[in-house]
């Protein structure tokens, strides 16, 4: 059987973390034939969570919306706190960097195999303008 999850006659029971966080769900038809089966199921294979029963609108919203289940109603995530954000700015600016400074090295390495100095010392040179460049900008975040 296909379950289709606009259609409207189809029951489905999520379940949720305390935290609001969507761990999975069951539909009738699938996982059931009523909701009385999905709820048995659910309270057998997860006890302490929580259990909500969803009409087919509201379970494509919330699923959708990738919205938290929280004090018995549905809201957005937070978005990210400030030290989320510079986490993940720090995080995008080490890789773009890593991979920058490696690209550097492999060349490096490849003018000492041909015992190329001046096109190694230009690199070593482009590399070390690109370590302050990075220390700089890594401060600054």
């Amino acid at each position: 059987m296909v379950v289709s999850i606009a259609n409207p006659t189809l029951t489905y029971l999520s379940i949720y973390e305390t935290t609001g966080e969507r761990v999975t769900s069951y539909v009738t038809g699938a996982h059931g034939d009523t909701v009385e089966e999905l709820l048995a199921k659910a309270k057998v294979e997860y006890p302490d969570k929580v259990h909500v029963v969803q009409d087919a609108l509201t379970y494509n919203k919330a699923l959708q919306g990738d919205l938290l289940y929280k004090n018995g109603a549905y809201q957005a995530k937070p978005g990210p706190t400030e030290e989320e954000k510079r986490e993940a700015e720090l995080a995008a600016l080490d890789s773009e960097y890593a991979r920058k400074i490696s690209d550097i090295e492999t060349g490096m390495a490849k003018a000492k195999a041909v015992e190329d100095e001046d096109y190694y010392n230009d690199l070593k040179a482009e590399r070390e303008e690109l370590v302050a460049e990075y220390t700089e900008k890594r401060g600054a975040i």
